[in-house]
């Protein structure tokens, strides 16, 4: 079975082939634990969550990675406003790192393999910047260090953004002393003698220089793949290759993978904006298998526009109790059913494919308890998927609701066709309905 992913680089659909045979490294931007995580983060790490099950079930070593970026302007800021001492910036880091790993507990998510902190890595940025201003990719600007983006030919090529075009676009409050205004920090001093002590003076790192340093020292210089949301792409993403690729001229990534946005009002859903709902608040309401299960009804290449109306619920399975098991990749591929689901979400992660052959099968898969078992047991190792949470939470939408009245008319009307389009379209939704004969 080939793996397909979708390559943020070459913006297109490639055969996944590893650098190392079976070994996969994989690296995916983290959170910045300044306050409770939002739904958006919920998709991609679920998103993502998917691709780690996916490699691991397909016999892949998988090396995961995923930062945690636990110094930045947002946490000392928080800090400030919240303790009046910026230096607490570690106490509000530690408190919402903890949240949010709870918070990926009761999605489901598989730990990563690592999850290192950008302040427990401070000498290897250190010595990451040196080099890059020995290489003359870099250069001093009083206490700080910035990139120099003319420098590296090949900056642009992940975004597809030209220097021209960003030079004319730049803000008027750009800082002048730069030699380009798309050049990036990369070290931020102050002279307070504050955080770390650095050839350049007291200070701390950019936010680009975190990932590109923590994803080699855990990975090496070429990752198999990089994720992350598409907000990303740039300039985080395309800053990343930028310093990596210059000072090791290597590719920093085969693949790139980005998930869409959750958009919330046909806006991006963001902390900024103030239109985002946290995981907690919809984990009060849901439980958190009923926002998996509708985070996987989206492929993760499609934006999604949420209200927390639009969660549909699903009864699957509610009568199957078993115990959870591995199941084997010889396994699936000698059932036609599970062969073909297995199939869908290795075309790029293809969930919505994936669910709807579940849904059209159901009555085949109820009619046989070693068939449903199996089904069970893929769907739980394969989407992380608890279906007897998801059973036991059973909940009818107003949408629903529409669809199912305006069938009943059609039945009554003896309007069998259309009957019949309306129940597929609510299988195809989760929902199977069980008829009374029409008198």
């Amino acid at each position: 079975m080939k793996l397909i992913l979708t390559n943020t680089l070459t913006r297109k659909k490639e055969n996944f082939v590893p650098l190392n045979d079976k070994k996969v490294g994989m690296y995916v931007c983290g959170v910045t634990p300044y306050a409770d995580s939002h739904i958006g983060h919920g998709r991609c790490y679920v998103n993502f969550d998917i691709l780690y099950r996916l490699l691991k079930f397909l016999n892949y070593d998988v090396t995961y990675v995923r930062n945690i970026t636990d110094i930045d302007d947002k946490l000392i800021n928080k800090a400030k406003t919240e303790t009046g001492n910026i230096l607490d910036y570690l106490q509000i880091s530690q408190k919402y790192t903890a949240n949010f790993w709870n918070d990926m507990q009761s999605l489901n998510n598989l730990k990563p393999t690592y999850e290192p902190k950008v302040t427990e890595n401070i000498q290897e940025i250190i010595e990451f910047i040196q080099d890059l201003i020995e290489k003359k990719h870099a250069y001093i600007l009083g206490s700080d260090v910035y990139f120099d983006v003319v420098s590296f030919d090949q900056y642009g090529s992940l975004s597809g953004k030209k220097l021209e075009d960003l030079k004319l676009g730049a803000r008027i409050d750009v800082d002048e002393r730069k030699k380009h205004p798309a050049d990036f920090v990369l070290w931020k001093g102050n002279s307070e003698n504050l955080f770390w002590k650095s050839p350049w003076g007291y200070g701390r790192p950019g936010w680009h220089i975190e990932c590109s340093v923590m994803a080699q020292k855990y990975l090496g210089e070429t990752l198999d793949i990089h994720g992350g949301g598409m907000d990303l792409i740039f300039p985080h993403h395309e800053n990343e290759v930028a310093q990596s690729q210059a000072r090791n001229l290597k590719s920093l990534s085969k693949y790139w993978v980005h998930n869409a946005f959750i958009n919330v009002n046909k806006e991006k859903m963001s902390k900024s904006l103030g239109n985002f709902f946290t995981l907690k608040t919809v984990f009060q309401k849901f439980d958190p298998m009923v926002l998996r299960f509708y985070f996987l009804q989206h492929h993760y290449r499609t934006p999604i526009e949420f209200t927390l109306q639009s969660l549909k619920l699903v009864s699957v399975f509610e009568n199957i109790k078993i115990q959870e098991k591995n199941i084997t990749l010889s396994q699936v591929e000698s059932n036609s059913l599970l062969s073909e689901m297995l199939s869908a979400i290795c075309d790029d992660l293809n969930t919505p494919k994936f669910i709807g052959i579940l849904f059209e099968n159901l009555n085949l898969i109820k009619e046989s308890e070693s068939l449903a078992i199996l089904v069970k047991n893929f769907v739980n190792l394969v989407l992380g998927l608890k279906l007897d949470a998801i059973s036991e939470s059973i909940e009818i939408t107003s949408e629903i609701e529409a669809l199912i009245k305006k069938r009943e008319q059609a039945r009554v009307d003896k309007n069998w066709a259309l009957s019949d389009e309306i129940r597929s379209q609510l299988l195809k939704l989760g929902y199977q309905v069980q008829d009374k004969k029409i008198k």
